[in-house]
């Protein structure tokens, strides 16, 4: 294995083998009991190396993946981030993944800390670089500016192709926590990542920052779940342009960004220059967005905000229950990109505690609110009075199954065509699940009492 500063740190357990030469013991017939090794990764991987799902891998550091090297994680691993020392996992572009894991035997990352003891931002995440373009002024980026050190996760280029490998059936929990004020790593941060890269079926719990945060990149993913996390669940910038289908954010009212808004999506394009070819539009689908109410705390926003030089298809989806409104444009230019059709809004559901939809900064593009709200009306959205008449059959926070009732207005709704006529699986329903909960098995709602 060429694993810089690889060392394992062996558990010995002792078992105790009880007999009589005149009886037999009730416990011959019980399993052993199995304790895993436990080896640290740490430095760098730098060329093929393959874990081992018999064994626990604790995160010490940036575990960095190096160019032209690969990391297989089979199915039933499970992987900690030390909280010591800001465990992360980086791919570096060049570098791939491959974590398979299964409906019934996923992969899981997580706190290093005890049951019950495991916090939000108890480790740093998991990010993963590729050769796909970003807009900036070269093409080209650094994480957060450089803030996590010196040719550490650069990304960006002209594959819009790349393969970075295989991510599916993923959880990442209490992970994401800030390196400086206003940069952080978050649960999965996705940095000019192609769409030769596969990502699927991936949860993550208890963020710090972002669930899943794209910085640029085209990658395609779908059955992503973001759950519970301090920030903004789904946040798009610098060009990303990609499709996702099948999408959960569920916002919990006690938990939020306390120097910022927390939102279900933020969408916008800080990249300099700012060429209006290239800009953030992400083509989104059957997304089901669980805002926390009016009862949570003030830092919690729009479920989905369309920001700063931003354009965003939002389609075929159940946008409920935000604190302020279901859907936000912010200043002219995203507001004027909705109006003019090059951002679509259409065929969703919505519910807002303040109002459906919301402006800021815009007079030109909509007189108002009501004009926004006329304007979405003729594209297929559906406002329903409350959540519950959503249809959904549970959105407790400890145990949500958001499967759709036969009296549901999202039965029936969804339409494929534009933007959505290709790379989509065609469902009737909007919203991320019909009759089917595709979260049983793999997902966990009780991340903090999971015994690993």
């Amino acid at each position: 294995m060429n694993l810089k500063n690889f060392k394992n740190y062996f558990i010995v357990a002792a078992l105790a083998t009880l007999a009589l030469s005149s009886c037999k013991s009730k416990f011959d017939d019980e399993d052993p009991i199995v304790v895993k090794q436990e080896v640290v990764l740490e430095g760098q991987i730098t060329s093929t190396q393959t874990l081992d799902a018999n064994k626990t891998y604790l995160l010490r550091g940036y575990v960095r993946v190096m160019n032209n090297a690969s990391l297989t994680i089979p199915a039933g691993t499970l992987l900690k981030g030390e909280k010591n020392t800001k465990g992360a996992l980086i791919i570096e572009k060049g570098g791939k993944i491959f974590a398979n894991g299964t409906a019934t035997s996923p992969i899981v990352f997580t706190s290093d800390q005890t049951v019950n003891s495991r916090n939000i931002g108890d480790w740093s995440g998991v990010v993963i670089c590729g050769k796909a373009p970003v807009n900036t002024a070269d093409g080209t980026g650094t994480y957060e500016g450089g803030v996590l050190g010196a040719g550490i996760a650069e990304y960006g280029g002209t594959v819009a192709n790349d393969n970075s490998g295989i991510f599916k059936y993923v959880r990442i929990e209490f992970a994401g926590i800030a390196i400086q004020t206003d940069k952080e790593i978050n649960s999965l941060t996705l940095c000019g990542v192609g769409n030769g890269t596969q990502i699927d079926h991936v949860q993550v719990s208890f963020g710090g920052d972002d669930g899943f945060e794209f910085f640029g990149g085209t990658v395609n993913a779908t059955h992503l779940i973001a759950y519970r996390c301090t920030d903004d669940d789904f946040d798009f910038d610098n060009g990303y342009n990609g499709k996702l289908q099948y999408g959960i954010s569920i916002k919990d009212p006690n938990v939020a960004d306390l120097i910022g808004t927390s939102r279900g999506i933020e969408d916008e394009n800080k990249g300099t220059p700012f060429p209006s070819s290239f800009i953030s539009r992400p083509v989104i689908s059957n997304f089901t967005f669980i805002g926390p109410s009016t009862s949570s705390l003030t830092f919690h926003g729009a479920n989905v905000h369309f920001g700063l030089n931003s354009k965003m298809v939002l389609a075929n989806s159940i946008i409920v229950n935000a604190r302020t409104v279901a859907i936000e444009a912010n200043t002219e230019v995203p507001a004027g990109f909705i109006k003019d059709g090059s951002s679509i809004i259409s065929d969703n559901i919505v519910f807002g505690n303040t109002a459906n939809y919301g402006l800021k900064d815009v007079t030109v593009a909509f007189a108002n609110v009501a004009a926004f709200d006329a304007f979405a009306l003729t594209k297929g959205n559906t406002a329903v009075a409350s959540l519950s008449a959503a249809g959904f059959t549970s959105t407790s926070l400890d145990n949500p199954v958001l499967t759709i009732s036969s009296s549901s207005a999202a039965n029936n709704k969804a339409k494929f065509t534009g933007d959505l006529a290709t790379g989509f699986s065609v469902t009737t329903f909007a919203g991320a699940m019909g009759t089917t909960d595709w979260t049983t098995g793999w997902a966990s709602w009780s991340p903090k009492t999971n015994v690993y």
